[in-house]
């Protein structure tokens, strides 16, 4: 395996990205998904959407392992993570930690005060609870897709 090297996603790399997120999403998530729910979730990641979030300021990470991007992460405002997806092959090698390390770091830097949010799915829960997130309300669905509410909130 070639190293993994964090970078800034620039605008040109959002159909890559697009794509990573939407082959996951349809081979790892469709239990969390409720009628039209993977639709909805599919156009709001299409490369049109990815570099529309990016014009507004969220900032995306990724992954790279020689010339392919393997991961993505995405947060919004430095404080609510608003993408996260690791390609399906190279998952269970620490690249979501070492994108999540990458952000929470550059959004401390940002002027982010410590609390960070995100809607995890249930594929995802046990990861986020491993790095210190709880649960801070019970299972939701919107526009068909499940997700639960957490925050993780640095001790001073």
């Amino acid at each position: 395996m070639a190293s993994i090297t964090i970078r800034q996603a620039v605008i040109a790399d959002s159909k890559i990205i697009s794509d990573l997120i939407a082959r996951n999403a349809q081979s790892l998530l469709l239990d969390e998904f409720e009628e039209g729910g993977l639709d909805f979730f599919l156009r709001t990641v299409e490369h049109r959407a990815i570099r529309d979030y990016m014009e507004q300021g969220f900032s995306y990470l990724v992954a790279q392992e020689g010339n392919d991007i393997v991961g993505v992460i995405a947060m919004k405002d430095y404080s609510h993570m608003f993408h996260l997806f690791v390609d399906e092959q190279h998952q269970h090698k620490g690249i979501a930690r070492k994108l999540w390390q990458a952000i929470y770091e550059h959004s401390l830097k940002q002027g982010n005060r410590g609390k960070f949010t995100l809607n995890s799915t249930a594929y995802a829960l046990p990861v986020y609870e491993r790095w210190g997130f709880s649960t801070i309300d019970e299972q939701q669905c919107r526009h068909g897709i499940k997700y639960t509410p957490m925050e993780f909130v640095v001790e001073d």
